[in-house]
C-alpha cells in the first residue's frame, strides 16, 4: 500500500507539468482551449480520480497493518524489519523473562527420621527414635532467566523446600562476552564444588541427595553470595578452571542445651571477614561415539562454627578451626548412538570428599570423609532403575561418626516435564566419632532402619539448563 501511495501523488503532482507540455506541442492553434490556470477536462477528471484513490488508501492502511501480523512479508522486507508493530512486539517479547515452575510432591514412611537430613529432602517430621510419615511438597521452584543485554545473562531461582518458607536458591548474573575464554559469575549460587552440589533437586537420579552433601557442604550444599571466575581453556578436549570466593554465615544457634544438633558445618564461622574459597577443574573427554567421561578435582577452604552447642564453660567446641575439603568426582556414561532397536543406557557416578579440621577451640586437628557411588540403567523409553551407596567416617572424627545408607529408585518418565519415582533406603548408623556428633545420628534408634517414598515431579514453563 505504501508504495502505491508514492506512485498515485507523483502522478497528481506532474499532472499540471504534463498539461503545460502539451500545449507547448501542440502550439497556438492546436489542441483543446483550457482555463489559464486549471488543465483540460480530461485532466481535471484524473485529478479527481487520483484523490479518490488516495482516500480510500489512507481508509485501508490502518486495517492492513492490524492484520499484518497474520500476512507473510515480502521478499524485499524482513520479518524482522518490519516496521513499527513488528518492532513493538519483539521490544516486548525481550522483556519477559523464560518463567517456569517445578513442583516435587512426596508421600512417605520412615521408621525414624533419617540421619543427615539435606534442605530439599522430604520431611516427614521423624526423629532420631521416632517414626515419621504422610505427605508433603517436598519443593516448589519458581525459575525467571533471561539475556539482559550483549553482556550480561540473569537467572532467579525461588524455592519453598516441605512448605517451610520461600527460600532464594540461586540469584546471579553470568557474563556473556569476556575475552580469552573468561567468565564471571557473580550473585548467590551453587559452588561448582563436586558433581551433586551444583545440581537442583529436578536434576537428581534419587529422591535424596547424598549423606556427604548434609555432613560436609551443608544442609543446603556449598551455595551462598559470592563471585566466581572460570576460564575454558585452549585444549583439544574440555577443561574449564573454577576460582570461587563465598560470604557463608554459620546455621543457627540452639536456644537451649537439649535442642537438637545439626552437623558441624565445614564453613560459616569466625569473623565477617573469613570469606570460604573454592577451586575446581572440570575435564569432558567423548571416548568415541558411545562413552563419555566427564570429571573433576575440587578444593574448598574456610573457617569452621564448631559444635553448635555450647559446653560447661559457655563456649563452643571446634570454633574457629581451619577447614579444609579434597574432593574428586567422576561420571561414566556408555548409550549407543542408534536407538532404533530400543532404549539402553548405563550411567555410573561416584564421588568422595575428604576433610581436615585444624587446631582450634580446644579440639586438635583431625580428619574425616565420605564417599558415594551410584548406576543409573535406562532399561526401556521410559523406565531408569538406580541403586547407590552411602559410606561416612572414612576416617571418623570427633563430629562425624561411620554411617552407610544403600538406596534403590524405580522413576518412570513420561516426558522431559513429568516424572514418577519410587525410592527406597536402608541406613545404619555404626559406631566411632563422638563426643560431638549430630543428633540425628548420637540418639538414633534403632541403629539400622529403612524409609521409602513415592515421589512425584511436573515442570511446567520454558526451564533454562542447569548443570547435569
Amino acid at each position: 500500500m505504501p508504495r502505491t501511495r508514492c506512485l498515485l501523488a507523483a502522478l497528481l503532482c506532474c499532472a499540471p507539468l504534463c498539461t503545460a507540455l502539451a500545449q507547448t506541442a501542440d502550439g497556438p492553434d492546436g489542441g483543446i482551449a483550457a482555463a489559464p490556470d486549471a488543465g483540460t477536462p480530461d485532466d481535471e477528471a484524473l485529478r479527481k480520480e487520483l484523490e479518490k484513490s488516495l482516500q480510500q488508501d489512507a481508509r485501508s492502511t490502518p486495517a492492513a497493518q492490524q492484520t499484518g501480523s497474520t500476512t507473510s512479508t515480502s521478499s524485499t522486507t524482513p520479518p524482522s524489519t518490519g516496521g513499527p508493530q513488528g518492532t513493538m512486539a519483539r521490544g516486548t517479547q525481550s522483556l519477559n523473562p523464560d518463567i517456569s515452575a517445578i513442583f516435587d510432591g512426596n508421600a512417605g514412611y520412615e521408621r525414624r527420621g533419617v540421619a543427615y537430613r539435606n534442605g530439599d529432602d522430604p520431611d516427614l517430621h521423624g526423629g532420631p527414635a521416632s517414626r515419621g510419615s504422610g505427605f508433603t511438597a517436598q519443593e516448589v521452584e519458581l525459575a525467571l532467566s533471561a539475556i539482559v543485554d550483549p553482556y550480561f545473562r540473569g537467572d532467579v531461582f525461588l524455592t519453598i523446600p516441605n512448605l517451610s518458607g520461600l527460600e532464594v536458591e540461586e540469584a546471579f548474573a553470568t557474563t556473556t562476552s569476556l575475552p580469552y575464554n573468561l567468565q564471571a559469575k557473580v550473585g548467590s549460587f551453587r559452588s561448582a564444588f563436586g558433581r551433586q552440589n551444583g545440581q537442583h533437586l529436578h536434576v537428581q537420579d534419587f529422591t535424596r541427595r547424598p549423606l556427604l552433601n548434609a555432613a560436609f557442604l551443608g544442609a543446603d550444599g556449598l551455595r551462598g553470595p559470592g563471585a566466581e571466575v572460570s576460564w575454558l581453556a585452549p585444549l583439544p578436549f574440555y577443561v574449564v578452571l573454577y576460582g570461587e570466593a563465598f560470604s557463608l554465615a554459620a546455621p543457627d544457634i540452639p536456644p537451649g542445651p537439649d535442642s537438637p544438633v545439626d552437623p558441624v558445618a565445614s564453613f560459616g564461622g569466625g569473623s565477617a571477614t573469613d570469606l570460604t574459597y573454592a577451586a575446581e577443574a572440570k575435564y569432558f573427554v567423548p571416548v568415541g561415539e558411545e562413552w563419555s567421561v566427564y570429571g573433576g578435582f575440587n578444593f574448598a577452604t574456610g573457617v569452621s562454627p564448631g559444635f553448635l552447642r555450647a559446653n560447661d564453660a559457655g563456649t563452643f567446641p571446634g570454633a574457629g578451626r581451619r577447614s579444609d575439603l579434597f574432593g574428586a568426582d567422576l561420571y561414566v556414561k556408555w548409550k549407543p548412538p542408534n536407538v532404533v532397536q530400543g532404549y539402553t543406557s548405563v550411567a555410573w557416578q561416584t564421588e568422595a570428599v575428604w576433610r581436615r579440621l585444624g587446631n582450634a577451640g580446644g579440639i586438635g586437628e583431625e580428619w574425616d570423609g565420605g564417599l558415594y557411588s551410584q548406576v543409573v540403567v535406562q532399561v526401556a523409553r521410559n523406565w531408569f532403575i538406580g541403586v547407590r551407596g552411602d559410606v561416612l567416617g572414612l576416617p571418623t572424627s570427633s563430629v562425624l561418626g561411620r554411617t552407610q545408607r544403600g538406596s534403590a529408585s524405580l522413576t518412570w518418565q513420561g516426558s522431559e516435564f513429568a516424572r514418577v519415582r519410587i525410592y527406597a533406603e536402608t541406613e545404619h548408623v555404626g559406631s566411632g566419632g563422638g563426643p560431638f556428633l549430630p543428633t540425628a545420628t548420637a540418639g538414633a534408634v534403632p541403629s539400622t532402619s529403612f524409609a521409602t517414598y513415592l515421589q512425584v515431579e511436573y515442570s511446567i514453563g520454558a526451564h533454562g539448563a542447569h548443570p547435569f
